[in-house]
Order: C-alpha cells, then sequence, then structure tokens
C-alpha cells in the first residue's frame, strides 16, 4: 500500500510534491523552481528543494532565496547545481548522488542521466532523474528509462531539445497511469494547449494526460 500524494504544478518544470510518509506526517519537496517559473514566495511548511540539473530555468538563485526567507530548506541536487548555487552565493546546496535516500521522510530514487542533446557542441549538465515516493518519475531534461512500470510522470512538453514527436514516443514507451505535463513555460498559450491536446490524442490505452492550471491541485489516492 502506498500512501496519498498531492501534486502542484506552480509553472515550468516546478512542481510541489506533498508525500504522506510511514509516520502519517507530510513531506513537502519543491522540484526545480527555475528562472521560468512565476516568482514564487515562501511556501509554508516547505521541507526541501530537488533540482534535477544545473540549468537555470529549473534552478534559479532568486526563486530559491525568497522560499527561504524565513528557515534555510535544504537543497539537494548534484554537484554541478552545487557550483551553479555556490556562483551565486548559494553555498550549501547538499550533494546527491545515485541510489536512494529519505528526504523530509520520502524516499527518492536517483538515477542520473545525460541531459538531452541542444545542438551538437553545446554542453549540456547532468540530469538527474528521480522516482518520488515510489509513485512520481521526474526526468528532468532528458528521455530517461526508469526499468519499470511508473504510475504519474511528469512529462517535458517543449524544449529547444526536443520534438513534440520525440515526447509522445516517449510518453508511449513508459505508459504511465497518470501524465503531467511540464516543462512548457517557454511555449506560447495556443502551443501549450496544442502539445497538450496532441499528447492526449495519441497517449497509450490506459494513461490518463492531465491539463492542469499553474497552482491547480492534484490528488493521488492510495494505491495498493
Amino acid at each position: 500500500m502506498t500512501h496519498p500524494i498531492r501534486l502542484t504544478p506552480l509553472g515550468h518544470s516546478c512542481v510541489l510534491i506533498e508525500a504522506t510518509t510511514d509516520s502519517g506526517a507530510t513531506g513537502r519537496i519543491l522540484l526545480d523552481p527555475g528562472s521560468l517559473t512565476p516568482p514564487l514566495s515562501t511556501i509554508e511548511g516547505l521541507d526541501a528543494i530537488l533540482i534535477t540539473h544545473a540549468h537555470q530555468d529549473h534552478v534559479d538563485a532568486e526563486q530559491i532565496r525568497r522560499l527561504r526567507t524565513d528557515a534555510a530548506v535544504p537543497v539537494y541536487g548534484d554537484a554541478g547545481t552545487a557550483d551553479l548555487m555556490a556562483r551565486a552565493g548559494i553555498d550549501d546546496v547538499t550533494v546527491i548522488e545515485q541510489g536512494s535516500l529519505q528526504i523530509a521522510g520520502v524516499q527518492v530514487d536517483v538515477s542520473a542521466w545525460a541531459h538531452e542533446q541542444i545542438y551538437p557542441g553545446v554542453p549540456v549538465p547532468v540530469d538527474y532523474a528521480y522516482l518520488l515516493a515510489g509513485r512520481i518519475f521526474a526526468p528532468g531534461d532528458a528521455f530517461a528509462e526508469p526499468g519499470h512500470p511508473i504510475e504519474v510522470l511528469l512529462l517535458p512538453t517543449g524544449a529547444p531539445w526536443m520534438k513534440i514527436s520525440e515526447a509522445i514516443d516517449y510518453l508511449r514507451a513508459l505508459a504511465p497511469r497518470v501524465a503531467v505535463p511540464v516543462h512548457d513555460g517557454g511555449l506560447a498559450a495556443p502551443h501549450r494547449e496544442m502539445h497538450r491536446t496532441l499528447m492526449q490524442k495519441f497517449a497509450p490505452e490506459g494513461t490518463t494526460v492531465l491539463r492542469p492550471a499553474v497552482g491547480e491541485q492534484i490528488d493521488l489516492p492510495d494505491a495498493v
């Protein structure tokens, strides 16, 4: 039996994940507060900030400063993220490695991937993909393969490193129960809706593609 989870997309790839733990507490983890996410203020009761990779649309120093006005909420990511934030004056990022760990009482399984190629010769960072609470797969900017069925996919739907057909192929290959479109902060509204419609149209049987607004809460019930 897994526990209830609430997801709240906050723009681009930023998602607030609230997961009930075995102790009955709720771990509140914020994923990828970057520069294409609307300015965030302090989120009440935030336990941790988790970063997939060192690109500013996924980790923005000003966003983190706003989120940490009351207390030093811990930030987790790879060594490249720690270096990027240190250059911005934030020198307390916790560097994590591949494997499993507990963050705010939530199990987080970490795997390292190459960021998808933008164009030959353009350097790209390491990309961490996260499986949170055994239910939510956040691949960052890689078509990462979890190696087993997943329940919820945070699905990138617009980027300079992808074609929409590649995102659809990725969705069909992973065939999650639920897909939540992310990484679309650089798209104009009509294109965002077009991409979501295509995802919905070509999703595999058994997959539901949600179309949440920024700030809309998505509740996932217990699952066996």
